[in-house]
């Protein structure tokens, strides 16, 4: 599960600029972390340590994408983003 949101979460955020929803599976890919780290800790405590700097790191990319959110709000499912996404491509199509 937490491999798959990992995988889903890029595409979301920088491909379709879905910034809420990548927002949301932030939260899902932290709660579930945080039932694998006592997991993996149980098995191996070293593996279980070695997931410490994992979590502060996706903390931090939590936080950077709520700050990208509220820097980018979303109108009728459309953010700034998107549309500087859009005027880009328009500028690379003239």
């Amino acid at each position: 599960l937490h491999y798959m949101l990992n995988l889903v979460w890029a595409p979301l955020f920088f491909g379709m600029q879905r910034l809420r929803l990548a927002h949301i599976i932030n939260f899902f890919l932290l709660s579930s972390l945080l039932v694998i780290i006592p997991s993996f800790y149980r098995i191996n405590p070293t593996s279980g340590l070695l997931l410490l700097p994992y979590l502060f790191w996706l903390l931090f990319a939590t936080k950077l994408n709520e700050t990208i959110c509220r820097l980018n709000p979303t109108v009728k499912g459309y953010n700034n983003a998107m549309l500087e996404a859009g005027i880009s491509k328009l500028q690379d199509e003239a």
